[in-house]
């Protein structure tokens, strides 16, 4: 999808790179499981030394992190035993949703990366310059989107139902959050996203000191959206924005910075906002949907991690490392 040949030859040359870094990666590594070892077993389903150190090698290059320096031995062994519980939780969570018979068509992995791409307003030439910054293939991306999309629907079959948001909770939150309830309210603003190879503390600290203005340095570094614009994505509806952006954005007055944050896939980024159109303000009864999701977040969450948990239990999990 999106492909032309051009992309073809730059994903290829992506490949390369990662391959190679993966095999110096798996020769230097601390973790000392054979290449063609097995690192775990999870329900008969295994986990191979290489595909661990796959699923590692982009996280550690993002990071920053030289499998070489003895310094950073420690950082990325942790990283390695953290990715193994992400995989075994994984392959746990497809599991069960395989035995419910749950799945997921391409065509809505397609229509979930169309909704990324609208949400970020990138064409498919920056769509595949974004993965090649985030060292992964398309292919693995739509899987990770596929596996998201099959627990998110696990979630919902198994623990939605027993999710419940009170009305005096919805009121609660509408009256401490009216400003934001707003309808056809829209907000300008300008991005920076850092790539992993940037220090973006100390970037951060020169625009917060007035060294280098927002707008140089997202020209400079930033691998976002209109990056030479100064980072300015446009005029866009305030409700169409990720809660997390919005809460960010709420926050500042026409002209401020953000804080660090992350923004995406684990990179780090920094918002400024340029001018807010406030809108009519919504009624309670309009805005209850939109705070329901909300609310429901974060009890969702919880409840997907209690099930977790107790699928875990269940399991047959052996780590061989």
């Amino acid at each position: 999808m999106f492909q032309s040949q051009s992309q073809n030859i730059k994903e290829h040359s992506v490949r390369i790179v990662s391959t190679a870094f993966l095999l110096f990666f798996l020769i230097t590594s601390p973790v000392r499981a054979a290449i063609n070892g097995v690192a775990a077993v999870v329900n008969g389903e295994m986990i191979t030394a290489f595909d661990l150190q796959a699923e590692t090698a982009p996280e550690a290059m993002r990071r920053g992190l030289n499998p070489k320096d003895p310094n950073q031995a420690a950082a990325i062994e942790e990283l390695t035993k953290a990715t193994l519980e992400r995989m075994i939780n994984n392959i746990i969570l497809t599991q069960e949703a395989q035995r419910l018979k749950i799945s997921v068509g391409d065509s809505e992995v397609d229509n979930e990366i169309q909704q990324i791409m609208s949400r970020n307003k990138m064409t498919p030439e920056e769509f595949q310059r974004q993965l090649q910054i985030q060292r992964t293939t398309e292919k693995d991306f739509r899987e990770r989107i596929r596996s998201s999309i099959l627990r998110n629907r696990l979630l919902a079959n198994m623990v939605g139902r027993k999710v419940i948001v009170t009305k005096e909770e919805i009121a609660d939150y509408y009256n401490q959050h009216k400003q934001t309830f707003m309808n056809n309210q829209k907000v300008r603003f300008a991005v920076i996203v850092y790539p992993p190879t940037e220090n973006a503390e100390a970037q951060a600290a020169r625009i917060r000191s007035g060294k280098l203005s927002f707008e140089q340095a997202a020209r400079q570094v930033s691998v976002g959206p209109r990056a030479q614009e100064g980072g300015d994505v446009g005029v866009v509806d305030w409700n169409s924005l990720d809660p997390t952006w919005q809460d960010r954005l709420s926050q500042l007055k026409p002209g401020d910075v953000s804080g660090l944050f992350e923004v995406n896939n684990g990179l780090k980024g920094q918002l400024k906002l340029l001018s807010m159109e406030s809108g009519d303000g919504q009624t309670l009864e309009e805005a209850t949907p939109q705070i329901e999701r909300i609310l429901r977040e974060p009890k969702l969450q919880e409840r997907f991690r209690e099930y977790s948990e107790q699928l875990r239990k269940r399991a047959v999990v052996e780590i061989r490392q």
